[in-house]
């Protein structure tokens, strides 16, 4: 319930005053039209607020996937792969429902995965698969993109790896050079 709460706070508030913002961006530049200088540092702090809410959005979804929660992580995924920035092929074999919390962790390691993929990897496809081995949940992303994922540098990552440690998995990342990128999850469930 206060994640629900928290999402429609983000929504209400902090959105509302972006977009408020961006509008009075546009109406500023409107009447700089000759000034080259503004006109460029203002089309940049829109495209900047453009970026914010699309991340702030994400955010929001982000805090309570109602679709892992309500139907599964199978289905959340389906819907997933199906935004995919590539053709992404899917396989998931985990029996019956997990817990919720290793359900939402899987689910942020196949999103923030396909994310990277679709910025970053000039892949042409990408393959998913979940599959219950033995006492673990692993999630398999892998591409066939440029490579050379930099697990120091940026966030992203280091979230993902944070999250599955705090359940007490691990996270493993394969990226060379020209050869695309396996990311592996191995998270410790129940039977």
């Amino acid at each position: 319930m206060e994640r629900k709460r928290l999402e429609r706070n983000l929504h209400d508030g902090a959105q509302q005053r972006l977009i408020a913002l961006s509008l009075e961006l546009g109406l500023l530049e409107e009447g700089l039209k000759d000034d080259v200088e503004a006109t460029k540092r203002l089309t940049q702090a829109k495209d900047e607020i453009a970026t914010s809410l699309e991340e702030l959005r994400d955010i929001a979804r982000g805090i309570h996937p109602a679709v892992v929660s309500g139907h599964g992580l199978e289905i959340a995924l389906e819907q997933l792969v199906a935004r995919g920035a590539v053709p992404v092929s899917l396989t998931v074999a985990v029996g019956n429902r997990l817990p919720e919390g290793l359900e939402v962790a899987a689910f942020y390691v196949v999103s923030e995965s396909l994310a990277n993929i679709g910025k970053h990897a000039n892949a042409s496809t990408a393959s998913v698969e979940v599959a219950r081995v033995d006492d673990h949940v692993v999630v398999e992303v892998i591409d066939d993109g440029i490579g050379g994922a930099d697990t120091e540098r940026g966030s992203g990552l280091r979230s993902l790896a944070d999250r599955v440690e705090a359940l007490e998995g691990r996270l493993r990342i394969w990226s060379p050079e020209g050869g695309g990128t396996r990311l592996r999850a191995e998270i410790p469930c129940a039977s």
